[in-house]
């Protein structure tokens, strides 16, 4: 599994797998679990591609990383 952290106000989208020390989904006031909310979201994904097509769908232009600590490319 993976998790797509979505960061309003970095302009950037950032995959990680779901075991990184890194990847940290929770619900808060401004960043929703599932859900995009006023600084973002976290999102949930079984595959890359998955996770890939929804960043191309909604934000083209924000910036795609893969996380460089658990490498999920």
């Amino acid at each position: 599994m993976f998790w797509l952290n979505v960061d309003i106000k970095t302009n950037m989208w950032k995959l990680h797998e779901e075991s990184c020390r890194f990847c940290v989904p929770r619900e808060s006031i401004s960043k929703g679990l599932d859900k995009m909310k006023q600084d973002g979201g976290w999102f949930k994904f079984s595959s890359v591609k998955e996770a890939y097509l929804f960043y191309e769908k909604n934000t083209p232009n924000a910036v795609w990383q893969p996380c460089r600590v658990c490498r999920s490319e």
